[in-house]
């Protein structure tokens, strides 16, 4: 009987020892998983998951860049688009937009047909917060005619010229 509490004894203290091991080897394991979450954690505060990275890139592709470079008000030239050429109730309108801000000049407005000069009048700069616009031309579609018509604005304004070009239909 007491061989059999010997071995009992024996047996009782191996799978303890046994268990021990076992409860420090998985206090190792579960810390290192710990490390490895905080790591994730910290790196996902550092880094962006694909989530923003993709919202970020939209934006970006949604934002409009009106311009480029250096700063348009510091150029030697007049820059900008014409923003609308339509025809509205048999009025050809052209809205001018230009990039840099002027306070004082002349849009002179040339359109063309296959090389030849069709119509041309002039209008005013106006001068807007960080911009300016020609003041608009408004043209019978009576005096053009019709089809693709060459748009030429000469800008003259502040001791500065430029070109805009466009096209519209009628």
């Amino acid at each position: 009987m007491v061989l059999i509490l010997v071995i009992v004894a024996v047996v009782a203290g191996v799978v303890m020892g046994q268990s021990g091991q076992d409860s420090e080897r998985n206090d190792e394991d579960n810390k290192s998983e710990v490390e490895k979450i905080e790591q994730k954690e910290k790196e996902g505060q550092s880094e962006k998951t694909e989530s923003e990275k993709k919202d970020e890139e939209v934006a970006k592709q949604q934002q409009v860049t009106q311009y480029e470079g250096e700063d348009p008000n510091v150029l030697e030239e007049l820059t900008g688009t014409v923003t609308y050429a339509g025809v509205n109730n048999g009025v050809l309108m052209i809205r001018v937009s230009v990039d840099q801000y002027v306070t004082a000049g002349n849009c002179e407005l040339t359109l063309s047909q296959n090389g030849n000069i069709i119509f041309s009048d002039t209008a005013d700069v106006i001068g807007d917060v960080s911009t300016a616009t020609c003041r608009g031309f408004d043209v019978s579609v009576g005096e053009l005619g019709g089809g693709k018509m060459d748009i030429t604005i000469n800008l003259n304004a502040d001791g500065k010229n430029g070109v805009i070009r466009g096209e519209a239909n009628i």
